[in-house]
């Protein structure tokens, strides 16, 4: 299946490249590690660790053996390329002592091709790297940027793996692939040994992954009907394994959750009542792995809850203040309202626009005196401080500093002032709407790929308005950016990172959005080239935190507290996916399921009390750092809840 290079330095495996590939794309391609060189951090001392030295490396053709070894471990790993690339480490513990491995401190780099240049070479020569550290039932499903049938897959055919690290330098903003996968703590006595293995084959897509790993014997294939699921109501566990069953258990919290044999394995239906995270263990003839479920609150309680915090706590007020009536990013370290004006993305516009968005939204469902109040404060800051209501102008901060464009802000005005319209009836917001769009298509947003506005919606509004001049020149704008993004293709522009998810969801979004207002089918075709591209950064792993969700990597950096480049999963622009996807003539029903899975997920932004989080951490460790954390800024989140409205109202 593969062409592949060894390193003859540190024994592990420089270059695969799948055979037939007329890109030749390098999928361990890394400059910062080696795939299959073994890490070990053992503790020896108070700050004294203990490494790896290479004994030996021997290359023979398509074979590879390689010794690791310190005064306490040592590691055989035999390398083969045949019908299959396949590993064996053999670990041994060869000191006096019992040892023990917390996660985390002894693991094997894996590094993939994924990291982001310009769209043209990422679409051919990077991959999009879906990892799911399931124990027994771990694997790396690394699809290519692009589409095609010719993809990687990595399966563990023996050992557990319990988390990942990035070991990516934190300067590298666009280098997410550098991996290390994490063995699940166990411990050796002396003598004694631990093996892992795995294998790497060629898949065509994501089913045809899915069904090579299930072939497997040692994989259990886990699949709950949902992977959100609000208070009080039951979700259904499948777990299917092939061979027969000769014992079985699932626990849910550690509490034993009654599972029971059907035909292809074993399931359990579960009342989830407990607000939170679940997470579900299953065992079947010895073999471990679980998935984790996320219960939320109603989301008309979760809404009025996060209003009321907004509200209360976000809101600023002090007399005399540029900032008087802001909603600003919240500090829940502290329990203490932010605001820095040298730092954009913890500034009180931008992506802040979310809180007022989300309140607009509400209040068209449920009235309440106190955030209408409070909303029509923020209207008068907004007004006030960054967008210029007679211009269209939007800055980019307060005291309409144009000191910075930034196009991305443009359009959340433009949202913004729908949603007051929406709620007041007051034509008054369309002709500020308006006013803000011919401003944006007039100084280079015609080439812009904008996030968080759906085209049609402010065309149709001003329609309804019967304001049919402005629906027209709208339109036009319209056409004609949809127009420069059919030029591009799927080779889309650089913008504030090189390439991303939220760079293909607006592709969609504009042609379907044209699709909707003409019903030429060349919109339609058009966006499910894109579509294709953006479906591959999904994950399918039974975990909330990956279902359905695209990779996202700088989010945290920009808008968290940790300010650390790593995995967010979820971030709430992941919800731009499920958006789109929600936004295609469907008539089987796939891509509304999609999209449901995908922006409920994104509810664990969110605690029962009103608190919220920019993004949460996944890995295990991100360099030094500690990850699986939610960061302490409530900053950008909100818009996850204003396109859950959007799709459940």
């Amino acid at each position: 299946m593969f062409n592949i290079k060894y390193n003859a330095e540190n024994g592990g495996l420089e270059s695969l490249i799948i055979k037939g590939d007329e890109y030749e794309m390098n999928w361990v391609e890394s400059q910062t590690a080696t795939f299959g060189v073994p890490y070990i951090k053992l503790q020896v001392a108070f700050n004294r660790f203990m490494g790896f030295e290479i004994d030996s490396v021997n290359i023979n053709n398509d074979i590879c053996n390689a010794v690791y070894s310190n005064p306490c471990v040592r590691i055989e790993v035999k390398r083969e390329n045949s019908e299959k690339y396949r590993e064996e480490y053999t670990i041994t513990n060869t000191s006096p002592n019992e040892l023990f491995f917390p996660m985390g401190d002894l693991g094997i780099d894996m590094p993939f091709n994924d990291n982001y240049e310009d769209a043209e070479t990422c679409l051919t020569k990077r991959c999009n790297t879906h990892l799911w550290c399931g124990e027994n039932s771990s694997y790396i499903m690394a699809l290519r940027m692009g589409a095609s049938v010719l993809n990687t897959g990595l399966m563990v055919t023996k050992g557990s793996i319990g988390g990942y690290t990035q070991i990516t330098p934190p300067y590298a903003k666009n280098d997410r692939g550098d991996f290390r996968l994490d063995f699940s703590p166990f411990s050796l006595l002396p003598g004694e040994s631990y093996t892992f293995s795995h294998e790497m084959f060629v898949f065509a897509d994501k089913a045809d992954f899915y069904s090579k790993i299930r072939e497997y014997e040692n994989f259990i294939y886990v699949d709950p009907d949902e992977y959100t699921v609000f208070l009080d109501k039951y979700i259904d566990i499948k777990c299917y394994y092939k061979g027969k069953i000769k014992d079985f258990k699932i626990s849910a919290n550690g509490v034993d959750a009654n599972a029971a044999p059907f035909k292809d394995g074993i399931r359990c239906v579960y009342k989830c009542d407990t607000l939170g995270e679940i997470r579900f263990d299953i065992e079947i003839n010895g073999l471990k792995t679980h998935a984790l479920i996320f219960v939320s609150p109603s989301l008309d309680k979760l809404l009025e809850k996060r209003i009321e915090f907004i509200v209360d706590k976000q809101q600023y007020h002090k007399e005399g203040s540029a900032l008087d009536g802001a909603y600003l990013l919240y500090d829940n370290e502290t329990d203490s309202v932010y605001f820095n004006n040298m730092v954009s993305d913890h500034n009180a516009s931008r992506e802040r626009l979310g809180m007022g968005i989300v309140i607009a939204k509400y209040l068209q469902h449920f009235e309440n005196e106190k955030f209408y109040n409070s909303l029509m404060e923020y209207k008068s800051f907004v007004f006030r401080e960054f967008c210029d209501t007679q211009t269209g102008e939007v800055f980019d901060t307060i005291g309409k500093d144009a000191t910075q464009v930034r196009l991305y802000n443009a359009p959340w005005v433009c949202v913004f002032c729908c949603e007051l319209y929406n709620l007041t009836k007051e034509k008054e917001y369309l002709e500020i709407m308006f006013r803000v769009m011919k401003h944006y298509y007039e100084n280079g947003g015609d080439k812009f790929y904008p996030n968080g506005i759906t085209i049609y919606e402010p065309i149709e509004l001003l329609r309804k308005a019967e304001m049919e001049t402005q629906a027209q020149a709208l339109f036009e704008y319209a056409v004609k950016h949809c127009e420069n993004m059919m030029e591009y293709g799927v080779f889309y522009p650089k913008h504030e990172v090189d390439y991303e998810q939220t760079i293909v969801t607006p592709a969609v979004t504009f042609m379907l959005s044209l699709y909707r207002l003409t019903g030429e089918e060349k919109y339609l075709e058009n966006a499910k080239l894109h579509l294709e591209n953006l479906e591959r950064f999904d994950s399918l792993a039974p975990d909330y935190h990956l279902y359905q969700t695209p990779i996202r990597h700088w989010d945290d950096y920009w808008f968290g507290k940790e300010q650390t480049f790593g995995d967010t999963f979820p971030h709430y622009w992941s919800v731009l996916s499920g958006w789109a996807y929600y936004l295609m003539p469907d008539k089987t029903m796939k891509y509304k399921l999609m999209a449901e899975e995908n922006i409920k997920n994104c509810l664990c932004l969110f605690t029962p009390c009103g608190r919220a989080s920019c993004a949460y951490l996944y890995p295990h460790r991100i360099g030094e750092k500690k990850g699986k954390l939610y960061d302490s800024y409530a900053n950008d989140q909100d818009f996850a809840l204003y396109f859950a409205m959007k799709i459940f109202y």
